[in-house]
């Protein structure tokens, strides 16, 4: 329950002031584990308040465990490397960046990030190590804890399983939020394994269910008007990343504030096992030609620029070049088979993504691109190359490259709008009692304005959960409601099926059903399967084979995320 010292006077909510207050099974429902979801549970146990995490996915982290690094002002980290940094300069910066970001936000995270979310990180074990320079300031503020933000993501859950607090409901589908009749919030969520359909009541909810990129209806419902729509886009957004979060808000009253914002990155390429969704493909060492075989754009562009070129193009796509030398730096992010190995079989040797070939003429033919036009290309590019004041290799040796790009979508700068306090509010300005919300769902509170930048979705989305979570703990505190059940609202304590461990045959078949409710199970045994992993490289005495359903078996269950991310 909340802490004593947060029992303000009881406020009068829906019910009258001399009415009994109403009971809840959790002060505060979060209903999304990403990294926002995640922050904001932390801070609303630390209030004191019962916390309730319901979760679609089998296990918790989100999109985050595959996401870079954090925006941060100011930090040791900088210091160390002798970079002067500080609030100011930061706002400064990432305001002409966005072009029309959220004031108010951006000077809370710039005067906030180095003591609430690096020294709140670092305080849960997080040990930021990398630091890179990035288009959006003239400091380096690009912070790595060592990798991928998984490294960020497993200390915080660590810490959030270990509270009594906290109570865990996964494989969990919310389907509608309502208002009951006393007030409270009232969430219905299906059981995606079992079927099973559940009610819960709190006080207060924090909306944290990511953005809507992975929902490409959405994404053209709210296409930018003065971008022309794409025949192609790419899915390059999380699993889970459909945008149910925007209706369960506006269900409740909720308005939304710049959908048509969005992150669609122009360098996707067809991903070859499944062609609909994307994959980011990056090479400094490239050449980008349009379809008659033309540059278009300095592929060192920042990338606002390079996505404005791209949009302008006739149609909307373009090849990428490089040769034996360049392929070197050729960089894939975005499925879970990728390795040394397959980019070669299932990128490089492929012709259905890829054209090979020894000259640049047979390129051409391969690629369906004019053959004089392009080797005129070439040869400009090699005579500006060969230049000692550029920095470009020269493109000559064989064999070819071209893989064709397409625009992907990425990430959500609008949705749900929140106040600086991270409560959602109405059309008319007016708060939603009970009702905040954090991270992509809503377009990180603005941070981002237009144009997103490095960092600036991690970091902000930690900041906001935070402050959604305290916001929602006080919330609960003054509505003066009772908890109860709370322990067995939710069974985060059941018995952990018998171990059982499957040969590879079985596992495969296993892994192809595609049931509802064990994507995340597939997509980790695939890997297992094409790296050829025993049981015992994740499963341990603490998490037997099987699911991980009691607190000792999803704390151990932690050890094995780093293992595919």
């Amino acid at each position: 329950m909340i802490r004593p010292t947060l029992l303000l006077a009881a406020a009068c909510f829906v019910a009258a002031c001399d009415s009994q207050p109403a009971r809840v099974d959790a002060d505060v429902i979060v209903i999304g584990a990403g990294i926002a979801g995640i922050s904001a549970a932390l801070e609303a146990s630390a209030e004191g308040a019962d916390v309730i995490v319901i979760e679609w996915s089998s296990v918790p982290g989100g999109h985050a465990v595959e996401a870079g690094g954090f925006a941060l002002v100011d930090t040791p980290l900088q210091r160390s490397k002798g970079y002067t940094d500080s609030p100011d300069l930061a706002y400064g910066e990432l305001m002409a960046w966005g072009e029309d970001a959220n004031a108010e936000w951006v000077r809370l995270f710039v005067d906030q990030s180095r003591t609430e979310v690096h020294d709140w990180l670092t305080g849960m074990g997080v040990k930021f190590s990398i630091l890179l320079t990035t288009p959006e300031g003239s400091i380096p503020r690009f912070h790595f804890a060592g990798g991928t933000a998984v490294n960020a993501v497993v200390p915080m859950l660590r810490e959030a399983l270990s509270r009594d607090n906290i109570l865990w409901s996964l494989n969990s589908h919310v389907e509608t939020l309502q208002r009951a009749e006393a007030g409270t919030l009232r969430v219905t969520f299906r059981d995606t394994r079992l079927g099973a359909t559940q009610m819960l009541d709190a006080a207060a909810v924090v909306l944290a269910t990511g953005g809507f990129q992975g929902n490409l209806g959405l994404v053209r419902k709210y296409w930018p008007d003065d971008v022309e729509e794409p025949e192609l886009i790419l899915n390059g957004a999380g699993h889970f990343a459909l945008g149910e979060g925007i209706a369960l808000g506006t269900s409740i009253g909720a308005a939304n504030v710049r959908l048509q914002d969005q992150v669609t990155f122009v360098n996707g390429m067809r991903n070859p096992r499944e062609p609909e969704r994307g994959l980011l493909v990056m090479n400094p060492a490239s050449i980008w030609v349009d379809l008659r075989g033309r540059r278009f754009v300095d592929e060192s562009s920042t990338t606002k620029r390079a996505e404005a070129a791209v949009f302008e193009l006739a149609e909307q796509t373009y090849w990428m070049l490089f040769d034996s030398v360049g392929v070197r730096q050729l960089r894939i992010r975005g499925a879970e088979w990728l390795n040394r190995t397959t980019m070669v079989s299932e990128i490089l040797d492929n012709p259905a993504v890829t054209a090979k070939a020894d000259t640049i003429a047979e390129l051409a033919a391969r690629a369906g691109l004019p053959p004089d036009e392009l080797q005129a290309t070439v040869a400009r590019f090699n005579d500006a190359a060969a230049d000692p004041s550029n920095t470009k290799d020269v493109f000559q040796q064989p064999p070819f490259y071209a893989i064709q790009l397409w625009p992907m979508s990425r990430k959500s700068l609008g949705g749900l709008k929140i106040d600086v306090r991270a409560q959602a509010g109405g059309p008319d300005g007016q708060p939603v009692p009970g009702l905040f919300a954090a991270g992509e769902l809503t377009g990180v509170a603005g941070v981002n304005g237009s144009h997103g930048g490095s960092g600036t979705f991690l970091a902000p989305s930690v900041l906001a959960g935070r402050i959604a979570g305290r916001g929602a703990a006080e919330f609960a505190a003054q509505q003066g409601m009772t908890a109860t059940g709370f322990a067995t609202a939710i069974d985060s304590g059941a018995v952990a099926p018998a171990p059982t461990e499957f040969d590879a045959d079985v596992l495969a078949a296993l892994v192809d059903r595609q049931h509802e409710g064990y994507w995340h199970f597939e997509q980790a045994h695939r890997v297992v399967l094409a790296r050829g992993y025993a049981c015992q490289q994740c499963h341990s005495d603490d998490w037997p084979a099987g699911a991980a359903v009691t607190r000792s078996a999803r704390i151990a269950q932690l050890d094995s995320c780093t293992t595919c991310h």
